[in-house]
């Protein structure tokens, strides 16, 4: 594969940096970037594998090694840290683009950026209201190793990078670029008069329990998409007044998006928010947690509560499954708020990023 651009890229397989991946290093395909995809967090599934393959200019390097937040992970960290050395002695990119914090503390030769995508501490801290105990230490000083050891930290929002900051020290190495995300609708359907949410529902910074709670009073019927296992426990969270639709493939997601009348994210932590966004350019009216990073990408385009109050959300919720000129409003808003968000101005962002870091070593790429 012939590219002037080559870079060496991680990912994780578990979550919304996928989804931020993919769309990114298919953005890439119009600058003849060759990109070296290094997974970790758990094998691809079938559908992971398929999108890769349409990927011509994506060199996929496959592993289920631990990320540094799970159980356990230590180990695994290290030896993906060789695995990834390996790679970059072979490969011998222009530039990596980390989007995890184990092992970008190291002696690579090209520039290093390292996304903000989120983190423990500001997770911590934004669900819990306290700063993670004694067994993130280590946890915590990789982070700010990876922090000092990048060249650009990039950090999805205003909001993400600000907390990032109050828990790491004002560090200023750092940009901001939104995510962005496409999808193709050639005939928006009718709504439905349904709920949808979606997320990690072990998760308990995304909060959906509190639509489990509060379902049964609200009077459309609420559906939630996602992964419902703990990686670290196996557990399944107990889910009631709900149609559960389990992890569904992103034809189906697309598919429960372009019918559903609203979406809501009731997340007590949420630094971007691909599935929002991915919601908005389906047409849903968005009912969204109160939070700094969702107002800040969303402004007037979506109505919005408190996450730690049942009461507020039931109201704003049924507010716009009650009134139909308000939902269509919302519905336009948000559409159009979403047109900010395209994967074609996210990739145009990161390639003026990759450039503005190669000029100092008199390379430039078109």
């Amino acid at each position: 594969m012939a590219g002037n651009l080559k870079i060496l890229m991680t990912a994780d397989t578990v979550g919304g940096v996928w989804t931020y991946a993919l769309g990114l290093c298919k953005a890439l395909l119009k600058y003849d970037v060759e990109i070296h995809l290094l997974t970790m967090g758990a094998l691809l599934t079938k559908e992971q594998s398929a999108q890769v393959q349409q990927l011509p200019n994506v060199n996929l390097y496959e592993s289920n090694y631990k990320l540094e937040w799970m159980q356990d992970c230590w180990r695994d960290v290290q030896l993906a840290k060789q695995w990834i050395t390996a790679i970059f002695s072979k490969v011998k990119p222009d530039l990596i683009h980390f989007n995890n914090y184990g092992q970008t503390l190291g002696s690579w030769s090209c520039p290093v950026i390292t996304v903000y995508h989120s983190c423990v501490q500001t997770w911590w801290k934004a669900v819990k209201g306290e700063i993670p105990v004694q067994d993130w230490l280590r946890y915590i000083e990789t982070v700010r190793n990876a922090i000092a050891a990048s060249d650009v930290v990039v950090a999805p929002s205003k909001g993400m990078l600000e907390q990032a900051r109050n828990v790491n020290g004002k560090f200023t190495n750092a940009e901001v670029i939104y995510n962005g995300l496409d999808i193709d609708i050639k005939d928006m359907p009718q709504k439905a008069e349904f709920i949808l949410s979606a997320g990690r529902i072990w998760d308990e910074g995304k909060n959906i329990q509190l639509l489990s709670d509060i379902a049964k009073e609200i009077h459309w019927p609420v559906c939630i998409a996602g992964n419902n296992i703990d990686p670290d426990t196996g557990e399944a969270p107990k889910l009631e007044n709900v149609d559960f639709l389990g992890q569904l493939t992103n034809e189906e997601m697309q598919e429960y998006m372009a019918y559903a009348a609203v979406f809501v994210m009731p997340a007590k932590y949420e630094p971007f928010g691909l599935a929002i966004l991915e919601a908005a350019k389906s047409s849903c009216a968005l009912a969204l947690a109160r939070l700094d990073t969702l107002q800040e990408i969303w402004g007037d385009a979506a109505l919005y509560f408190d996450p730690f109050d049942e009461r507020e959300a039931k109201s704003v919720i049924q507010e716009l499954v009650s009134n139909d000129r308000l939902r269509m409003k919302m519905s336009e808003k948000a559409f159009e708020r979403a047109k900010k968000y395209s994967a074609e101005k996210m990739a145009q962002n990161y390639m003026q990023l990759y450039e503005k870091l190669l000029v100092p070593m008199n390379q430039t790429y078109n």
